[in-house]
């Protein structure tokens, strides 16, 4: 028996094995015969998510897909890999099974294999943390992120599980700021909506709690204004996360306390929340400095250091290591004056704007282009009177 006939006939014994899928095994098999390996692709593509058909996938691949896997598509030889790997019990047999596939795109003759050999080894990366590796997967990220540094017009499904990875690592580390902006990136190349809500919810709250831990994140309107955060509106266990967030993003000391008080026993069973309770202040005191800085007009940025107490709740040398830790952070530039007892601020770090805040930008702008308006009707009418005279 030739190898070709050996394919089709474990093709046969699949669809008497598993009469549900017997039309699509067969179909597969009339492709194969006639070589049309795009239209095979698009079949497999659609069967992969079906968790029955997925119970054979390993068998599958290794007496079919192997018989023309150096003529499809090299990326989505990849991603029916990657799935593929998910059906062994053993990460270590999972790696072993990539490392295949990626020999089987070495030696596919086919150009353009970068990508989906980076594809495989981030899940291998994705792997090697599951067995606690940490020294191996990291390797492999840093190596992952340097590649697709050098890429160029790279397909978005490969950016993602490189920053998607990465975000897994960062999170085992609980290193809070890497894993925000790693999880962002990855957000960034996938469609939030097609993510199963399960999997939508927990990204969700890994995120929020990343972005209020993470070292030098003073900006929440990106993640506020993306569509994932949506799901804490519509859960009970979390909806306090939501209202967090944007307690935050206004820079609102007291809804800050309030809130507090009112989800104290669900606070309390957060441990990285409760861990960091001075660093949460810090940062929302800090913030809560900016949306004053930012409420204001340019031209009237010269703020009393009690007007500043008095928002931030702290005595005089607390607003002054306030500004001090401000200015170092660089989320604002000016100058203080000890002697006048104020902070002259020339500058404030820029941010994402939520609707109301942008709403409310628009009616200061509005204000400002009245005052210009009735300024130079003014120097009209004056102008007009001097003609006259």
């Amino acid at each position: 028996m030739s190898s070709s006939d050996s394919y089709l006939s474990w093709l046969e014994s699949a669809q008497t094995k598993h009469p549900n899928y017997a039309s699509q095994l067969n179909q597969l098999g009339e492709y194969y015969k006639q070589k049309l390996w795009h239209q095979l692709t698009v079949l497999i593509e659609e069967l992969l998510p079906q968790q029955e058909f997925q119970s054979l996938l390993i068998s599958f691949y290794d007496n079919f897909i192997t018989a023309f896997a150096h003529r499809i598509n090299l990326l989505k030889l990849a991603q029916i890999a990657e799935v593929t790997a998910k059906q062994y019990k053993q990460p270590e047999q999972a790696i072993q099974f990539l490392q295949g596939a990626i020999k089987q795109i070495t030696e596919s003759g086919q150009r353009h294999t970068e990508q989906p050999m980076l594809f495989l080894r981030m899940h291998i990366a994705e792997y090697k943390l599951q067995m606690g590796a940490t020294d191996e997967c990291k390797t492999l990220i840093e190596e992952g992120k340097e590649t697709l540094d050098t890429m160029e017009n790279v397909d978005p499904a490969v950016s993602a599980v490189v920053h998607y990875v990465r975000s897994l690592y960062y999170k085992y580390k609980k290193s809070f700021a890497d894993f925000y902006k790693s999880s962002l990136l990855y957000l960034a190349f996938i469609s939030s909506e097609k993510l199963p809500q399960e999997q939508k919810l927990a990204l969700a709250v890994d995120i929020s709690l990343a972005a209020l831990l993470g070292e030098n994140i003073y900006n929440f309107g990106e993640l506020l204004l993306h569509p994932i955060i949506e799901v804490l509106d519509t859960s009970k266990d979390y909806r306090w996360l939501k209202e967090m967030l944007e307690c935050f993003h206004a820079g609102d000391l007291h809804k800050y306390d309030e809130l507090c008080s009112k989800h104290k026993s669900v606070l309390n069973n957060q441990p990285a929340l409760t861990e960091n309770v001075h660093q949460l202040r810090q940062k929302i005191t800090i913030l809560c400095l900016m949306e004053l800085i930012f409420s204001l007009p340019a031209q009237e940025r010269t703020i009393s250091l009690g007007t500043i107490g008095q928002r931030t709740k702290l005595e005089v040398d607390g607003v002054e290591f306030l500004l001090m830790k401000t200015l170092s952070l660089h989320l604002i530039e000016g100058i203080v004056d000890q002697v006048d007892g104020n902070v002259k601020v020339s500058w404030v770090q820029p941010r994402v704007l939520t609707n109301p805040q942008i709403s409310a930008l628009k009616d200061r702008l509005d204000g400002w282009i009245g005052k210009v308006t009735s300024a130079s009707l003014a120097l009209e009418e004056g102008s007009l009177d001097v003609m006259v005279a």
